[in-house]
């Protein structure tokens, strides 16, 4: 055996298909060593990470400027990372990948306030993610179960 071979058990699995999805090409990659909606770390957490201390309520109970400024970020974030996974689970259902009836439903959303204000509708908003979140959670399971992953779009340099 040469000095520098790997032996075959040390090699990370080898794709069985690669394709981007969504316009800001994210990329989804079948039997490769990541598996699930990888984003999900980034996602989870994202407001307190972000705001630091300004994420405890002011004295009169609402949200700094700072934490609603990061919850619509975090919101925006996650509608992006959702319609990624749903053509992501719509390719793979083509393709024979995963089961149709694999995938979980998509959650039910309260239409955010037209007239209540910005405040309201932030925190609609973010309601909203938070629901979509959940939703990622489980498609994350159902991608992880068939060896697949979603990952951020390539850096491009």
């Amino acid at each position: 055996m040469p000095l520098f071979r790997r032996r075959s058990g040390d090699r990370p699995p080898q794709p069985t298909a690669q394709f981007t999805v969504g316009t800001r090409d994210h990329r989804v990659v079948v039997g490769g060593a990541e598996r699930g909606v990888t984003m999900l770390d980034e996602l989870r957490g994202y407001v307190a990470s972000v705001t630091g201390a300004a994420a405890a309520p002011r004295p009169d109970g609402r949200d700094s400027v700072a934490v609603l400024s990061a919850k619509m970020d975090h919101a925006d974030m996650v509608t992006d990372t959702v319609s990624a996974a749903v053509l992501a689970l719509e390719e793979l259902a083509e393709r024979e990948v995963v089961p149709d009836g694999a995938v979980p439903p998509p959650p039910r959303l309260a239409t955010p306030p037209a007239r209540e204000g910005h405040y309201a509708y932030i925190q609609e908003t973010h309601r909203r993610a938070e629901a979509r979140m959940e939703w990622l959670e489980q498609a994350d399971a159902v991608l992880r179960e068939h060896a697949v992953a979603i990952l951020p779009p390539a850096v491009s340099v």
